[in-house]
């Protein structure tokens, strides 16, 4: 459900493309084309659906893990996007974009693998006796509630 949002956000070319129609016909002198608001409705009903997915994620999962998985698909589904309608790895011209447009999505992911990962507590010393107290410990359902959660998540 997380990744849906962010997948549904990122095929938002819907809006450059009306823009695009918008600004040729003002050139050519012609009245709006009926195209430009299919875009525009298409550019609102997508950010609305994923904004509705996210919205959905963050009820049932800690904001950390929805945040993390919404902006990496979102990342993921731009740039599969990017790469079909503009041509983006025919423009990377020298060996510095080519090295680090992969990268910057690797950076991403691992980023983000961190954030959705769940980690142990670390406690200082004389503060043991805040473990014991369940009113501040994780719900159970938490993505971030232990280390035996991962598999629970990953069942669901």
């Amino acid at each position: 459900i997380c990744s849906l949002g962010g997948s549904i956000t990122g095929f938002q070319n819907f809006l450059k493309d009306g823009l695009t129609i918008l600004g040729n016909a003002k050139e050519e002198g012609n009245g709006v084309p009926t195209a430009f608001f299919l875009f525009f409705f298409l550019a609102m009903f997508t950010s609305f659906v994923g904004l509705l997915f996210l919205a959905a994620c963050m009820k049932r999962f800690d904001a950390t893990y929805s945040s993390a998985m919404f902006v990496v698909s979102f990342v993921l589904s731009a740039s599969f996007m990017s790469a079909i309608h503009y041509n983006t790895f025919q423009h990377l011209d020298n060996v510095d974009d080519l090295f680090l447009y992969p990268v910057g999505l690797m950076v991403l992911f691992y980023g983000a693998t961190i954030l959705i990962t769940p980690s142990l507590t670390i406690c200082f010393a004389g503060e043991d006796d805040l473990l014991e107290d369940e009113s501040i410990a994780e719900p159970p359902d938490s993505p971030i509630a232990g280390v035996g959660n991962r598999e629970r998540l990953l069942s669901k």
